[in-house]
C-alpha cells in the first residue's frame, strides 16, 4: 500500500489523475433557447447584414417583412 500512495504522490501520476477526473465530469451546457417573445435570431442577422441601421423608418419596414416571411 505504502508503494501505490508513493506512485500516486509522485507528480506525474497526480496531474494524470487530476485532470482525468476534471474532464471526466466536465459540463457541456446547450446554448440558450430561443426566446419565443423576442425577435428571432435569424431576423436580426438579416436586418445586420443590410445596413439600415442610420434609417429607422426603413428598419422597422424590413423588420415587419422579415417577420411576416418567418410567421
Amino acid at each position: 500500500m505504502a508503494n501505490m500512495r508513493s506512485r500516486l504522490q509522485s507528480g506525474n501520476a497526480l496531474l494524470r489523475v487530476q485532470r482525468a477526473l476534471s474532464l471526466s465530469h466536465r459540463r457541456y451546457y446547450l446554448p440558450p433557447p430561443e426566446n419565443p417573445h423576442g425577435v428571432p435570431t435569424a431576423v436580426m442577422k438579416a436586418l445586420a447584414q443590410e445596413n439600415l441601421g442610420s434609417d429607422p423608418v426603413r428598419w422597422n419596414a424590413r423588420l415587419q417583412e422579415l417577420l411576416k416571411q418567418g410567421g
